[in-house]
């Protein structure tokens, strides 16, 4: 069984994302990077991701990851932010431990297309 079903498919990836998108708009750290963003569309495109890298049924139509955390320029420390929001997240969802961990290394794999670069040191 995938971990997309073992979390309870579509309607519990919903209500992840949900909680997820909630927190990290509530999160003063992350929320303002969302400011600008169309969060309907946002949510849409955390759901097909979410559910692709989970090993469920629906295919990710979007822009790549690069291409869509590029123009936000985050830091390490923000992807750090993130992860404690999602295991928050995971915890209060009662998601078991090892299938809480599998998604955070799922996320935490994406850590390349999301943390900008660090800047060349003068």
């Amino acid at each position: 069984m995938t971990l997309y079903h073992r979390l309870g498919g579509a309607a519990a990836v919903e209500q992840l994302v949900d909680e997820l998108s909630r927190r990290l708009l509530d999160d003063p750290r992350l929320g303002p990077a969302f400011a600008e963003l169309n969060l309907d569309v946002l949510q849409q495109h955390r759901a097909a991701y979410l559910t692709v890298i989970l090993d469920g049924p629906e295919e990710y139509e979007g822009r790549s990851m690069r291409e869509a955390h590029q123009p936000l320029g985050l830091t390490a420390d923000d992807m750090e932010a993130f992860l404690v929001v999602l295991r928050g997240v995971l915890d209060d969802a009662a998601v078991d431990s090892p299938d809480a961990s599998a998604v955070v290394r799922a996320i935490e794999r994406l850590r390349p297309a999301i943390v900008a670069a660090d800047p060349p040191r003068s």
